[in-house]
């Protein structure tokens, strides 16, 4: 049995820390079993970095504490990076991609996020992967206008997905 775990990028630190956090504790947790990453998310902001998300959470994985749990090592997990994507559509457009040249490689797909983003997560997910079956892991930590900015986000979902689309066609 195979697993992918798809991490999704966020360019505050403490937001993708909790991700990291709550996905390498998922995996740690998962026993014969192999694990592939697919780690996704660039560059943002080229001002404020010039590393990609996707590198910074391979690092993250790398650097944490746990290494062996059981028989589940870090050392034996698989890395597949997205360094191309800056926002949730292009994620999902990536994943499509790497999936459909991987067809039936693995049992289940499992989608890291943030509670507070996993609403317009699916949305995107739905849209550009369709009859998926992922299963979904959340972090709790949200910052005091999260919810705020989701909502006002989830209105332009189709736009996203459009200018997504064109971008990588």
């Amino acid at each position: 049995m195979k697993l992918l775990i798809v991490m999704l990028g966020c360019n505050v630190i403490n937001l993708l820390n909790s991700r990291m956090k709550i996905g390498i504790n998922f995996a740690l947790n998962e026993r014969n079993v192999e694990i592939d990453w697919f780690l996704s998310g660039g560059i943002k902001n080229p001002d404020e970095s010039t590393v990609s998300e996707a590198y910074k959470m391979s690092e993250m994985i790398l650097n944490s504490d746990e290494f062996v749990y059981g028989s589940t090592s870090k050392a034996d997990w698989g890395y597949i990076f997205d360094e191309i994507s800056t926002n949730t559509a292009e994620n999902f457009i990536m994943l499509k991609k790497m999936l459909e040249n991987k067809q039936d490689k693995y049992s289940k797909v499992y989608v890291v996020t943030s509670d507070f983003h996993f609403k317009r997560a699916s949305k995107f997910a739905d849209k550009i992967i369709e009859n998926n079956d992922f299963n979904w892991v959340l972090s709790e930590l949200e910052l005091h206008d999260s919810k705020y900015w989701e909502n006002i986000h989830m209105r332009n979902v189709d736009n996203d997905v459009e200018k997504a689309l064109k971008k990588f066609q």
